[in-house]
């Protein structure tokens, strides 16, 4: 710029504001044309939590612009009722999750727009129990029963018989093993079990031959101290000949190593894991007796692992490794996966250097990372993506049809090598073309005539809901009858039948029974009256029906009422002391009903509580241990009476005795 002689400084001051603002505004604007746009309509999805086995609902958010619309979907079967399916802006989504009934955990993925919502749901737990059955000898004694199941289920165990005993602790996860006690047995055969994570073991106890034996017991010895090195010790029983004993450990680092179990004196054998902390107390269980264990601390031991390899990378489908742990010989470690698709197949626990293997199922979804505690360090497992799934759209969604037979065809839209099929939910619809179909393609079906009311009815084709609306068709006669049943007595008597239908529909009335006769209304049209006569009964309770419109009407009429009288023999009896079985003779008419009952808590009817007509009486009459007393039955509405003598008492009734279990 060339300044003219003569210009005001102010001008020009004026003149560079002018071109200082003017390059401000330039620069400004520059720098908006050149910023970098940002996303549009990006949505962010929550993650759910974990879904138990059994299934059930949950929900996620979604959080976008308010602007900015939204669709979720699955193609994982076992995920459905997403609702709502569509949005614009923040929002929460529910849906629903079917039990798992595979042996594994598994994932699926809900899509929202561009993004995944990840679904995981726990594998169920089964139970594994080894052995399913246990003999134990009549003398009792111990066993114990292995339990199996994966490292994350828990369980807890249990006896259903009083002479069965569980030992504590009765409940864990993962693989275990429970031991239990038996009692003497002085009865007969019998049969209980034990109840581990809703599994059953049967326990099976032989039956006692000989004559009870009063046992007791004692250990030697009963407490002991031992140092925190791994050792050996021996216990004796004492015990009286063919009195039965069993051992069960109550501290997993106190291990039973000789037979559990024992009749008469005898010993068991315990081996000690070496105690890599402080002091420890733990307790055995022998011949019902409490030996204490204490063993000293470990001192300076140090149990710290080290694992090798710290990491992998794991491909898109499923596999299985391996990870080497070394730690110290005496001290023990475990194995715990943090993440369903991770499971540990072998060396959950261990002592010492060992090996913990791993299985990784198949990623359908987004790469991911999960880890593994073993032997207090942390394994971590990334896993690649795999491969985008299929999504799926059909046009239309839906169609109205009239009542007449008719047709139409849907197009399904889809990626190349996505496979879907279609199928009809309602027997009215058919499936005429496309049942299968892989990428694009289109579906024929049918819809038949309707002869009824307004429906509804819908195909599923590619995952996705076709809905059918059919109108209404020409209104069949209906009909209804009132009562539909009478009852009648034995005596001549007589009847209606009210009918009820769409003005012009005829019906008809017939009688399906001699006893019954139709006496006006056999035929009509539109809303009517059936009126019949019912014959006198001379013989048993009878029942008949009559056909009216289409409809089964029911008459059931009484037997006349018997003239009955009865008596019994004989009205008296004397019964020795030591009780037994007699029995009392009921006589009267055919068909006429009595009952029979005890007054007194020392006679019990073990037979003939009821009848008709002719019949006996049996009952049973305790064993006497006082003085005399007398007691009675009523017998058809008869008193029969039951004298017994004191105990000891002689010159009465001698009778079969009771028999016992």
């Amino acid at each position: 710029m060339i300044v003219k002689p003569g210009w005001h400084l102010a001008a020009l001051l004026l003149l560079a504001g002018i071109i200082v603002g003017g390059c401000e505004t330039s620069s400004s604007v520059t720098s908006v044309a050149t910023a970098p746009d940002s996303p549009k309509c990006q949505v962010a999805v929550g993650t759910p939590p974990l879904i138990a086995a059994e299934g059930g609902s949950s929900t996620f958010s979604i959080t976008a612009e308010p602007e900015c619309a939204w669709t979720a979907s699955t193609t994982a079967t076992w995920i459905s009722g997403i609702s709502p399916t569509s949005g614009q802006g923040n929002g929460n989504v529910a849906f629903r999750v079917a039990a798992n009934d595979g042996a594994a955990a598994r994932d699926g993925e809900i899509a929202v727009n561009n993004s995944r919502v990840r679904v995981s749901q726990r594998a169920p737990c089964r139970y594994v129990l080894t052995p399913a059955m246990v003999n134990i000898a009549a003398s009792g004694g111990g066993g114990q029963i292995a339990v199996a199941t994966a490292s994350d289920c828990a369980w807890s165990a249990a006896a259903d018989g009083d002479w069965i005993t569980v030992a504590a602790p009765s409940s864990g996860t993962g693989n275990g093993t429970v031991s239990f006690t038996v009692a003497l047995n002085t009865g007969s055969e019998r049969t209980g079990s034990v109840v581990i994570g809703g599994q059953r073991a049967t326990i099976v106890q032989s039956g006692s031959t000989s004559t009870p034996t009063q046992c007791s017991y004692n250990i030697s010895p009963s407490t002991v101290s031992i140092p925190a090195a791994a050792g050996a010790m021996s216990v004796e029983v004492q015990a009286q000949s063919g009195c039965g004993w069993g051992a069960i450990s109550n501290a997993p680092w106190i291990t039973i190593t000789s037979a559990a179990n024992g009749t008469g004196n005898g010993g068991i054998a315990l081996a000690i894991a070496a105690n890599p902390g402080a002091e420890r107390t733990g307790t055995v269980t022998i011949a019902s007796r409490t030996l204490t264990v204490t063993q000293a601390a470990a001192g300076s031991l140090t149990c710290a692992g080290t694992i090798a390899p710290p990491s992998v990378s794991a491909p898109a489908t499923a596999s299985t490794g391996s990870v080497t742990v070394t730690a110290v010989a005496t001290c023990s470690w475990t194995a715990t996966s943090n993440a369903v698709w991770i499971t540990v197949t072998a060396g959950a626990t261990g002592v010492g250097n060992g090996s913990v293997g791993y299985s990784v199922a198949a990623n359908t979804g987004a790469a991911r990372t999960g880890t593994v505690s073993i032997a207090g360090q942390t394994f971590t497992v990334s896993q690649a993506a795999g491969a985008a799934p299929c999504s799926y759209s059909i046009a239309p969604i839906g169609q109205t049809a009239p009542a007449s037979a008719s047709s139409g065809t849907v197009n399904v839209t889809s990626g190349a090598g996505c496979a879907w099929t279609a199928a009809s939910n309602a027997a009215w619809l058919g499936v005429t073309a496309g049942a299968t179909g892989t990428g694009n393609g289109t579906v024929g079906y049918s819809v038949a005539a309707n002869t009824g009311a307004a429906r509804s009815g819908t195909l599923t084709i590619a995952g996705q809901t076709f809905t059918v609306t059919q109108d209404a068709g020409a209104a069949p006669c209906t009909f209804s009858i009132a009562p539909p049943s009478q009852n009648a007595p034995d005596t001549a008597s007589s009847g209606s039948v009210a009918v009820t239908t769409t003005a012009g529909c005829a019906w008809t009335a017939t009688s399906n029974a001699a006893w019954l006769t139709i006496t006006s209304g056999a035929s009509g049209t539109g809303n009517g009256s059936v009126a019949f006569s019912i014959a006198a009964n001379t013989g048993s309770a009878r029942s008949g029906t009559l056909t009216v419109a289409g409809q089964t009407f029911t008459v059931n009429q009484a037997a006349p009422a018997p003239s009955c009288t009865y008596s019994i023999a004989p009205p008296s009896q004397t019964i020795v002391s030591t009780g037994g079985v007699a029995s009392v003779n009921v006589t009267t008419s055919a068909g006429c009903a009595w009952t029979a009952s005890s007054n007194a808590t020392w006679i019990v009817i073990t037979n003939g509580a009821s009848g008709t007509g002719n019949g006996t009486v049996m009952f049973a009459v305790a064993t006497n241990i006082g003085g005399s007393r007398t007691g009675t039955l009523t017998i058809a509405g008869q008193t029969a009476t039951v004298q017994q003598q004191q105990s000891g008492g002689g010159s009465g009734l001698a009778l079969a005795p009771l028999s016992r279990p």
